[in-house]
């Protein structure tokens, strides 16, 4: 969120763990991001939901995911220039217009530009 703030973004958080996903939001993240599901899902979450990953069974998977929503990858990013799960944050810089000033550096001291 520094990063985002540095960067002149005011970010809205959306508190899933807290207000949960909706069928369209996870659609909409899927595709918007152009990530597969086992990208988008945590390892454990992926290894369980692996027989629908395979099946390509969109709905079981998205049922799990809205009863389940810490099973997410996180964080997503959304700007208009697209969407992103920004882990590392460096995958954020091609949607944002703007970087923050280098050097910068995360919270555990890392140079991140």
């Amino acid at each position: 969120m520094r990063f985002l703030t540095a960067s002149g973004i005011e970010p809205k958080i959306v508190l899933y763990l807290k207000e949960g996903w909706s069928h369209d939001q996870l659609i909409t993240v899927k595709i918007a991001s152009s990530m597969d599901w086992t990208d988008m899902l945590r390892p454990d979450a992926c290894a369980l939901l692996k027989p629908f990953i395979i099946a390509d069974d969109d709905v079981a998977i998205i049922n799990y995911l809205i009863e389940h929503p810490e099973a997410i990858e996180r964080p997503f990013v959304q700007t208009p220039k697209g969407v992103r799960l920004c882990r590392p944050l460096t995958r954020i810089i091609d949607i944002i217009d703007q970087t923050p000033e280098s050097p910068w550096l995360t919270e555990k001291g890392e140079q991140i530009l």
